[in-house]
């Protein structure tokens, strides 16, 4: 079962909201609350929490899309093959960060990006006031090396249909970067830090974005009451998934989807948990804390089974057409 189709919605028509994907262009006409916006197919699966290591490749599945997430690999001073993961907060707050710049069209003509020269930097330039004081050393080690991990990133999604007697396969490959230069010392990075977006995923992200709500990400990422002292990014990636997945909803057609399973919602979020009890656990913390800075939403919990997603009101709320005099 697609999580984000609606062939598996009920009440409505069969129409497949894959195709029914929000553009930009629909998405910049919503201009009632500070946006942030994120390309959909992140919203679709989950980066890892933490390092995994020197792992070659990070796969997660929804439905029957398949994401294959490649590492940024490089040679350190001591001639050293190093394997730099793109994960946790701070790694969803830069691809935010991107998706955001190219929706205010900051990077129109030459593709560039001036990466910000600090993480108090990022935060000010998506909107976000950190809580927690200001940055400890360790944060901006963090936030060095995720800019490099992001600029490398190579993401693969795969779509198979079908069985061995007949279906088709479909694939897109995409980069963040088609050229990266980073200076760094001390605790900034240079001004002089750019990364040229590939021409691919620019468009990606001008058509198919997900609008966020500044407010919840800023509550969602930061350590507070409401993430109760930490935040990996789980409640982030399921804040993200919801605004998505709900947009295919409305427009589907359908009022509700069917149920998703929890080892299906596993598949796509879950790894880091030892088992799928402890995943479950995790998921309802994290779904009630999206429902703090979203109160429309209407998730329904099927005990044993998973869950079903009703059709909400959007967390970024639209825009009314100007009257006339």
């Amino acid at each position: 079962m697609d999580n984000d189709t609606t062939s598996s919605d009920v009440n409505g028509n069969n129409r497949d909201a894959v195709h029914e994907e929000h553009t930009g262009q629909e998405w910049q006409q919503l201009n009632s609350q500070q946006r942030l916006y994120l390309l959909t197919d992140f919203c679709k699966f989950s980066l890892p929490y933490t390092d995994p290591g020197n792992i070659e490749s990070w796969k997660r599945v929804n439905g029957t899309q398949l994401y294959t997430v490649h590492p940024t690999d490089y040679v350190d001073a001591n001639g050293t093959l190093r394997t730099n993961w793109l994960y946790g907060k701070i790694g969803r707050l830069l691809l935010i960060w991107i998706s955001t710049q190219v929706m205010l069209r900051k990077a129109d003509d030459t593709l560039t990006l001036v990466l910000p020269r600090s993480l108090n930097q990022l935060m000010k330039e998506i909107g976000i006031e950190r809580n927690g004081g200001k940055p400890t050393g360790k944060d901006y080690a963090r936030f060095r090396q995720s800019i490099q991990a992001v600029s490398g990133l190579h993401t693969i999604v795969t779509n198979f249909a079908g069985n061995n007697t007949a279906g088709s396969l479909k694939s897109k490959n995409f980069i963040i970067a088609d050229t990266v230069e980073i200076y760094w010392s001390a605790q900034t990075v240079s001004n002089n830090s750019t990364i040229k977006l590939s021409k691919d995923t620019f468009d990606l992200i001008k058509e198919h974005s997900t609008p966020l709500d500044a407010a919840a990400v800023m509550l969602l990422t930061s350590t507070n009451p409401i993430t109760k002292g930490r935040s990996r990014g789980q409640d982030l990636d399921l804040y993200c998934w919801l605004s998505a997945r709900n947009y295919s909803l409305i427009h589907s057609g359908a009022w509700q989807t069917a149920p998703i399973t929890w080892q299906q919602l596993a598949n796509q979020f879950g790894n880091t948990y030892n088992d799928l009890h402890d995943f479950v656990r995790r998921f309802k913390n994290s779904l009630n804390n999206v429902r703090t800075v979203w109160p429309d939403l209407n998730v329904e919990i099927i005990d044993g089974q998973g869950i079903i997603l009703h059709r909400s009101k959007r967390s970024v709320t639209a825009k009314r057409k100007p009257t006339g005099n």
